[in-house]
């Protein structure tokens, strides 16, 4: 019995096949894994934006992620040029063209990701309980408060408590 070690096309085929595979699956693995990472990282921003868009001032968290967007949206021309439309606009007093362009980043945002029905309107809507209000409103006249006072006022007297000495009582009884 005469064995046959010429090597055929078929087998070429199938060795390389056996080699490369593998590594087209890991490739592949590796890309979708990358996108699914990024589209995320850019749905966490967008939601933390959008839950906290109206908060006065805004959590620091709010500003960290506002730094971000460069990073996050690199590949969306229109969220970056519109950020950066909105960051030259921190820069001066509050106006109608600030609040316009948060509408429009946002709204550049959601598009990015796949909520193209989520229109300015719907997020310029923002509930905020009037607990929250309150609370903001009480803090503020507490705050202004304080500062008046420690403004008009030269110095703090303090003084150390003086306590009475007291007798230690003992938790048995004696039996006298």
């Amino acid at each position: 019995m005469a064995w046959d070690y010429s090597v055929k096309f078929t087998d070429v085929i199938m060795i390389g096949a056996v080699f490369i595979g593998p590594v087209v699956a890991v490739v592949i693995t590796l890309w979708s894994q990358s996108r699914k990472d990024k589209k995320a990282a850019k749905r966490q921003l967008f939601l933390t934006l959008m839950g906290e868009r109206k908060s006065l001032p805004p959590p620091r968290f709010v500003t960290a992620a506002l730094n971000t967007i460069d990073v996050v949206f690199a590949g969306n021309r229109q969220v970056v040029d519109l950020w950066h439309k909105y960051y030259a606009s921190l820069h001066q007093a509050p106006s109608e063209e600030r609040q316009h362009t948060w509408l429009e980043l946002l709204a550049a945002m959601a598009g990015d990701l796949g909520y193209p029905t989520l229109k300015q309107t719907d997020i310029d809507k923002f509930y905020v309980p009037q607990g929250h209000v309150d609370e903001y409103e009480f803090q503020r006249e507490v705050g202004t408060e304080w500062l008046r006072v420690l403004k008009n006022t030269e110095r703090f007297l303090v003084e150390k408590k003086v306590v009475a000495p007291t007798e230690k009582v003992s938790s048995k009884s004696s039996p006298n």
